[in-house]
């Protein structure tokens, strides 16, 4: 077996960042979406979208803040 030479904490820093950037992303969905939300032609469809992207975020927070404690440690062992 190959040992990894990435410590624990810059695994978990590494994740933390890609999470990160997940939300930003989302951040710019939920921003395009909220302006449809004034345009007639697709109000329709942008209230599931602002809760998925909303619900997608929340997700990637819970993650995050778990990868700040020890909880999931053993998963990059």
């Amino acid at each position: 077996m190959i040992e990894s030479t990435i410590s624990l904490a810059d695994k978990k820093q590494i994740i933390t960042a890609f999470l990160q950037q997940c939300n930003n992303y989302s951040d710019s969905m939920l921003k395009k979406y909220e302006q449809q939300l004034r345009d007639d032609e697709t109000k329709n469809s942008a209230p599931q979208k602002i809760h998925d992207w909303n619900v997608y975020k929340d997700f990637n927070e819970y993650a995050i803040k778990e990868l700040k404690g020890t909880e999931l440690d053993e998963w990059f062992s």
